[in-house]
């Protein structure tokens, strides 16, 4: 089996790793994890983005 994650699925499992980590599940306050918030955010879009381009490559 071919592990297809590509480097766009890379970036996203690393920035969505890092803002589970850096979040501060005591106080969700944004203006607290901003940071966290912010690599959970760019980690999600990419996933979608990868996503998106794995369904049209698939597409005939």
């Amino acid at each position: 089996m071919k592990n297809n994650l590509g480097l766009v699925g890379f970036i996203a499992v690393i920035f969505l790793t890092f803002g589970i980590t850096y979040l501060d599940f005591d106080n969700l306050n944004f203006g607290d994890n901003y940071k966290a918030y912010a690599m959970l955010i760019i980690g999600i879009i990419l996933f979608i983005i990868m996503f998106y381009k794995s369904k049209k490559k698939i597409k005939p």
